[in-house]
């Protein structure tokens, strides 16, 4: 009686089926990995999109004048504070509240019982924020430092206390940057409704989604002393080295961190003539 030949696998042909398996996992993994941070870049861009029509419109309905940073109204629900985060003010315009969340950002925050809130509701749903809203930077000049920046300008009497810019005021609206993508070196920015961390300002351009350490453009330091530590934190990957920009005029782009940069942040700038300005 001649014997059946066995149909199992062989020590030697298992060894062949997995090393093939383990290359080809090599091989499909970063482009796996690449596929996911190309979707969390396009559900990021889109969030933003979405954040300057929403700016847009609240600014056509303000007779264009954009939100404050911050605005002032007794603390409701709950909350202990009465500034009011510059995403609330824009939130009726915004179908969803999730978009204030980018998400690559993995950084972490505050416990939300640390943070404050006007509207005590946002402490319960906690949303990460990834985006601020641009307030002034002192940013240097030849004669000294020029505190013309940001589309929010300092009113007093209070530290958050900035009224939002008249379109009037700002020379060029498409090439003026309103929000930003700021992935925190800290647990400082925090949530949704939180006042925390809603405003870019000074020592916040070293949080840059994007920024590189040491900075590829020259003159990477804080005309604020205080600031210039932060200077020296880890860099922040950004998508690829890049971070979307949201303009005054609703438009999006993504910019690398020396673009930005360059010329002494003078995207920021609310009166810069055409003629000195190179995106």
């Amino acid at each position: 009686m001649i014997g059946r030949k066995s149909s199992a696998f062989t020590l030697i042909e298992l060894l062949v089926v997995i090393a093939i398996i383990a290359i080809l996992a090599a091989i499909l993994f970063p482009v796996l990995a690449q596929a996911r941070e190309a979707a969390k870049k396009t559900t990021c861009l889109m969030n933003l999109k979405q954040v300057g029509l929403a700016t847009v419109m609240y600014t056509h309905d303000q007779n264009d004048s954009h939100p404050a940073w911050a605005a002032l109204s007794p603390p409701i629900n709950g909350g202990n504070t009465s500034f009011v985060s510059p995403d609330i003010q824009v939130m009726p315009y915004v179908k969803n509240d999730r978009i204030w969340t980018c998400p690559s950002d993995s950084a972490k925050r505050l416990p939300p019982t640390s943070v404050i809130f006007q509207d005590g509701k946002w402490r319960t749903r906690a949303i990460k924020r990834s985006y601020q809203y641009v307030g002034n930077l002192h940013t240097k000049e030849k004669n000294g430092i020029d505190r013309n920046t940001g589309v929010t300008t300092w009113i007093g009497p209070g530290d958050w206390v900035y009224r939002g810019r008249n379109n009037s005021e700002l020379s060029e609206p498409a090439s003026t940057v309103s929000w930003v993508e700021v992935w925190p070196l800290d647990v400082n920015d925090p949530y949704v409704g939180g006042i925390w961390g809603s405003g870019f300002i000074n020592c916040n351009t070293s949080k840059l989604a994007g920024r590189k350490v040491p900075s590829t453009a020259p003159g990477d330091a804080s005309p604020v002393p205080a600031c210039n530590t932060d200077y020296a934190k880890r860099p922040t990957p950004g998508h690829g080295g890049n971070a979307h920009y949201v303009y005054t005029d609703g438009h999006v782009k993504i910019q690398t961190w020396a673009a930005i940069r360059q010329n002494d942040f003078f995207v920021f700038k609310a009166d810069k003539p055409s003629a000195t300005f190179s995106p």
